[in-house]
């Protein structure tokens, strides 16, 4: 996970998806990989997969290493969401505002939302 650090953050080549497929693949974790269009595609097509049976995750009540926190909160009328993979009370993501992939405290990653839920 931590080779990932630092990693350029691009929607298109290297998203929050396609970085937590990455980890988990290399933890020998198959997920799902989806191609949107564009950011709020993206998180339609995860969600619309997520409520189906297809796509290998389950919810779970509280996150273990390497499963996949998706965070959400409503803004301007439309919702936005955000994953990342926890591991040790950390969570590693893309953050747009730093351009780059991070290792953040959960509390830091989830504190500017209002909904969290965890996949395994």
């Amino acid at each position: 996970m931590i080779k990932y650090i630092g990693k350029p953050y691009s929607f298109r080549n290297y998203n929050c998806w396609t970085h937590a497929c990455a980890v988990r693949a290399d933890n020998g974790i198959k997920t799902v990989a989806f191609s949107p269009k564009d950011l709020r595609g993206a998180f339609e097509l995860i969600t619309e997969k997520m409520k189906g049976w297809d796509h290998g995750l389950w919810e779970v009540e509280s996150p273990k290493n390497y499963d996949i926190v998706i965070v959400t909160k409503s803004t301007s009328g439309r919702q936005i969401h955000h994953c990342g993979v926890f591991y040790d009370n950390k969570i590693t993501h893309c953050c747009r505002t730093r351009k780059q992939v991070v290792l953040d405290s959960y509390e830091k990653f989830i504190k500017d939302y209002q909904g969290v839920t965890f996949w395994r």
